[in-house]
């Protein structure tokens, strides 16, 4: 886009030139072309404006939106977190007292198996 202004190129801006002196006058033209540089200026200015304000409040909104997302997650992760905490406790636990409940079962039908033997043999004495 070298040399264009508003996608004109350059054989249109002298078109337009050439038409604007023929119209207006050579004394009127530089008038003319200080007001519409102004013009063009101020123009510029306000887009730039618009354009920041419009950067600015995304941004804020995108940073507020992520700020919310994170602790969202960070929400959702302890509740994770402390669900996985409560399984693997109920996972231990149960383990646990099925282990301890299997040797229970084992030392009291140790004892009872002995217990028969010793009667078994006293029996035959």
């Amino acid at each position: 886009m070298g040399g264009a202004v508003f996608d004109i190129g350059f054989q249109e801006l002298i078109i337009i030139f050439i038409v604007a002196l023929l119209v207006f006058g050579p004394k009127r033209l530089p008038e003319l072309g200080r007001a519409f540089g102004k013009g063009l200026a101020e123009l510029k200015r306000s887009l730039h404006d618009v354009k920041e304000q419009v950067e600015t409040e995304f941004k804020e909104t995108v940073d507020t939106t992520d700020i919310q997302e994170v602790v969202k997650g960070g929400s959702e992760l302890k509740k994770s977190l402390q669900e996985v905490k409560e399984q693997v406790e109920t996972g231990f636990k149960d383990a646990i007292d099925t282990s301890l409940g299997k040797e229970t079962e084992t030392g009291v039908n140790k004892k009872d198996a002995e217990g028969e033997k010793k009667e078994g043999l006293n029996a035959r004495h």
